[in-house]
């Protein structure tokens, strides 16, 4: 049986649980990295409780699964672990299609239910939520969190570190930049730059949000 360490206690990783409990292959859920102490406890969840600064030997397995949410965060997290001797393997729920010539990195979580077409690259830690679908020829560069029922056209692309929100549209071979957020339900229609914060449908830059 897989052993896994689950990196974050918040509502993507109680998903992971969730949607992975009944895995092809049987997984165990050794405990939770996380200083959100109130959160492990309220919601019960498996196995022991962990600080941020984690190594194999300490938790009893090298493989985990990062469920965090904020692409900026999850990168720092990722380095760091790759430093303390950690592996990270790819999930892909049962009931998702994903194409036999799709290229997809270490760490990337396929939720249910989505569709990643043919001759797509996603690369490492990437967060597909339920629902979403992935058109042929696309590239999803690292550490993207791609929420609930987000849609993407053939060709497009996104770069490292971005944020869709739950139902965004992306169309056909537009370009999402690096380290941008698309808030929920906003469709894209043209090329977005590196950093922006967008919003609404055309979607636009909304510059008060940006840091």
């Amino acid at each position: 049986m897989k052993k896994i360490i689950v990196i974050g206690s918040g509502g993507l990783a109680r998903e992971f649980c969730s949607f992975f409990r009944d895995y092809q292959e049987p997984i165990s859920i050794v405990g939770f990295s996380s200083i959100n102490i109130d959160e492990y406890r309220s919601f019960s969840l498996p196995g022991r409780l962990f600080g941020d600064y984690i190594t194999p030997d300490m938790v009893g397995t090298n493989e985990a699964v990062i469920a965090v949410s904020n692409p900026s965060l999850k990168k720092i997290i990722s380095e760091r672990l790759v430093k303390a001797g950690f592996f990270f393997p790819t999930f892909i729920h049962y009931s998702s299609v994903v194409s036999n010539n799709a290229c997809l990195g270490r760490g990337v979580i396929v939720s249910p239910n989505c569709t990643v077409s043919s001759n797509v690259q996603i690369n490492d830690f990437c967060y597909l939520n339920f629902g979403v679908g992935i058109g042929h020829d696309s590239v999803i560069e690292s550490f993207c969190q791609i929420n609930p029922g987000s849609q993407l056209g053939g060709f497009s692309y996104v770069g490292e570190a971005t944020l869709l929100g739950s139902g965004v549209t992306v169309l056909q071979g537009v370009k999402v930049g690096k380290g941008v957020t698309v808030a929920a339900g906003s469709v894209v229609f043209t090329q977005v730059l590196d950093g922006y914060t967008i919003i609404g449908n055309p979607a636009k830059r909304m510059q008060a949000f940006e840091k």
